[in-house]
């Protein structure tokens, strides 16, 4: 049995694709995951499977179109995938954890799209982009940001999920117990 991070995409925003997460707990266990966790409502899950991840992912997705009727991506990374994008954050220690983000995609962008996206100016904002991960930091915070899950899936074409460091550290947390 591995321990794996289970990142949904766009559940509980805006009063969309609402998906109670003891209920998907419960759903889960039901399936034959082991030590099923959640964290906070927007789709953060820490489970054991003997399953690979793909498997994982797909039948998550079933089950959450099954019993919520939402199809929303599903990432399932490895706990050494996760320790992995933390200790590679290119963005200095010191950086307030809730604006700095680590973004999975769900393919390696295309390098012309990589490219146009360096020409944007956003201000003091920042970005790096590492395979299928992407590191942004929004010093004033998200709330005038440019820089956002959406703004970044419309610009590379890639499927993504991101979360703050603040909820990166607690996942890793969570896993260890």
């Amino acid at each position: 049995m591995k321990t794996y991070i289970v990142l949904l995409r766009g559940v509980n925003v805006s009063g969309k694709n609402l998906i109670k997460m003891s209920k998907l707990k419960e759903i889960l266990a039901n399936a034959g995951f082991s030590n099923v966790r959640t964290y906070i409502q927007s789709g953060n899950i820490i489970l054991e499977s003997a399953l690979e991840k793909t498997a994982i992912e797909e039948m998550i997705h079933q089950l959450i179109f099954k019993h919520f009727n939402c199809s929303v991506p599903v990432f399932c990374l490895a706990f050494s995938e996760i320790e992995n994008a933390l200790k590679n954050n290119p963005f200095p220690n010191d950086a307030e954890p809730n604006k700095v983000f680590v973004t999975f995609l769900n393919q390696q962008p295309q390098p012309d799209l990589i490219e146009k996206l360096t020409l944007i100016d956003f201000g003091t904002e920042q970005f790096k982009i590492t395979n299928k991960l992407l590191y942004f930091y929004v010093p004033d915070g998200m709330g005038k940001s440019k820089m956002n899950n959406n703004f970044f899936e419309n610009k590379l074409k890639v499927t993504a999920t991101g979360r703050n460091l603040n909820t990166i550290y607690k996942l890793i947390d969570l896993a260890k117990k």
